[in-house]
This record gives C-alpha cells, sequence and structure tokens, in this order.
C-alpha cells in the first residue's frame, strides 16, 4: 500500500470518470445554502505534474484528460471540472487553453477544495508519508481544510458523525491490497450506520477477469438495501488476466438527477474513451424510498 503513487495514472480514463462524478456530486451539495462536510480518505498529494516523473512515465493521461479537454459538449455539462483544471494550471504559471493539454492536473482534493465554499469543512486524510508532506503542503493556507498522516479506512469512524449534517464521503483507495475490497465495504456500512444521511463515494478498478472483484464489490453494497447508484465505464475488452480495463463509481444515497447528469456525460465520454469493444453502464441499483 505505501509503494502506491497515483502520479503514475493522473489523468487518466479512470480519473476523468471519478473527477466528472465528484463534480456533479459537489454541484449538488453547493445548490443548497446549508453547510456540508467532506471527507477524502485516500487524498493522496492533491496535484499532479503531467510531465514530471511519474505521470510521464506510462502517460496514462493520454487515454484520459486528452480525448476530453477539446470536447465543447462535456465543457457544457460539467464546466466545473475544466474550470477547476484551468485554475490549477493558471495558479501554477501555465498556460490554459482548449487546444493545449494542461501540464498539470488535480486531484480529489483538488477539486473538493475548489469547488467548495468557504462555510464548509473539509478532512483530507493519507497514509503515505511523503505524499502527505505534498497533501499539507499543497493546502496549509486554507483554514477550511484539516490534512492528517492518518489511514483513511481506520479513522472513518473516529470522524463519523460529522458535526455538520450534510456532507459527502470520497473512498478512494488504490485496491493494491485484496484487502481494501472488505475495508472499502465495511467502510460503507460503518459510514451508514453513524451518518446515513450522507453521500458515499466508492470508486472501484475492473481488473481481468481472473483478479476482477469489482461484481462482489458491488452486489455486497446492493445488500445493504440503501439508495444505490452505479457508474461503470470500460475502455477496453475485460481480458483473463490481470490489468485495469475500466473503473466505476458506486454512489450511496444518490441526490436527485444525479442519474439524468450522468447520463448525459457518459453518452459524450463513452465515444471519446471507449474503443469499439469498449463498454459502459449506468444503473439505478437500489431506488430511494
Amino acid at each position: 500500500m505505501l509503494s502506491y503513487r497515483h502520479a503514475f495514472h493522473a489523468g487518466n480514463h479512470a480519473d476523468v470518470l471519478k473527477h466528472v462524478t465528484l463534480c456533479l456530486l459537489l454541484r449538488k451539495l453547493n445548490d443548497k445554502d446549508k453547510p456540508y462536510f467532506y471527507l477524502d480518505t485516500h487524498a493522496a498529494c492533491g496535484i499532479y505534474g503531467l510531465n514530471e516523473r511519474f505521470a510521464a512515465l506510462h502517460k496514462e493521461y493520454l487515454s484520459g484528460l486528452q480525448p476530453v479537454w477539446g470536447s465543447t459538449e462535456l465543457r457544457t455539462l460539467v464546466p466545473e471540472y475544466y474550470a477547476v483544471i484551468e485554475q490549477l494550471n493558471v495558479a501554477v504559471g501555465r498556460k490554459v487553453a482548449a487546444d493545449i493539454l494542461p501540464s498539470f492536473y488535480p486531484g480529489s482534493p483538488y477539486f473538493a477544495a475548489s469547488l467548495s465554499r468557504e462555510c464548509d469543512r473539509l478532512t483530507f486524510l493519507e497514509l503515505h508519508s511523503r505524499e502527505f508532506a505534498m497533501l499539507r503542503d499543497n493546502f496549509k493556507r486554507d483554514a477550511r481544510i484539516h490534512c492528517a498522516l492518518q489511514d483513511g479506512f481506520k479513522t472513518l469512524p473516529q470522524l463519523l458523525p460529522p458535526p455538520i449534517h450534510r456532507g459527502l464521503l470520497f473512498i478512494d483507495p488504490s485496491y493494491e491490497l485484496k484487502t481494501d475490497y472488505l475495508a472499502a465495504l465495511k467502510a460503507v456500512k460503518t459510514a451508514l450506520a453513524r451518518f446515513n444521511t450522507g453521500i458515499i463515494a466508492l470508486w472501484y478498478p475492473v481488473l481481468g477477469r481472473l483478479h476482477d472483484r469489482s461484481r462482489n464489490l458491488v452486489q455486497e453494497l446492493k445488500r445493504l438495501r440503501a439508495p444505490l447508484l452505479q457508474v461503470e465505464m470500460r475502455p477496453t475488452a475485460q481480458s483473463e488476466e490481470h490489468g485495469m480495463c475500466g473503473s466505476g463509481m458506486l454512489i450511496i444515497n444518490y441526490p436527485y438527477q444525479l442519474y439524468e447528469h450522468l447520463e448525459d456525460c457518459l453518452n459524450v465520454m463513452y465515444p471519446l474513451l471507449c474503443g469499439s469493444q469498449g463498454s459502459a453502464k449506468l444503473r439505478i441499483l437500489n431506488e430511494k424510498i
């Protein structure tokens, strides 16, 4: 777990799906004047240089950010996604244009910090010491944000229920450890028991058939009988062996009209990110009561 660095995957197709979904969720929270609590359990450092050491090695952003960057349709549907990326690049003195791929890509903490309001409160957890040092430095001037060098799964129960009774829990582990699947399920159960009105967003990878556990994770969450929405995108066909062919988001206590907004975005993203053998799904697994 401590060897994992998200920078290797910054801006890939999973990040695009994940962060577009996050932007839509934060938009819904911002629709009401009441403040909210945001918790990122696996925050990493929050900012990634696409031309720097890790991201430049495999250039996974070429399969994600690059195909969608020039999309006027997606920019219209989720302008927040583009605005935050542009804001980051302007802040570090880089040129921003629709025909020029950005040099820096934000992680979920940066999206959350940029789109939340003065009245909201945010907590970012990260266990990797080097990632945490950068995370703390990136957000040290924002008094709304608390950063902690802690295991997100172990710390989550201590933070719930939050002092603000609206909120979003963003759970985004690496799943490099097989135990992450069970830990993620346990975290969702704990969150529902202690904060049953909160939105819970859980990201998961779709791996080769011999190693994939996403179907079991989805079924286990469905059994909890909480309102549950799933969005998943596989840019390539699922092979037998190890390797990520796609990813998805499971949204517990999904907000009103999220399905419709995701459907519009997915209709644009799918032809841009998926090949002839790719696939996508968007479905409500448990209806709101």
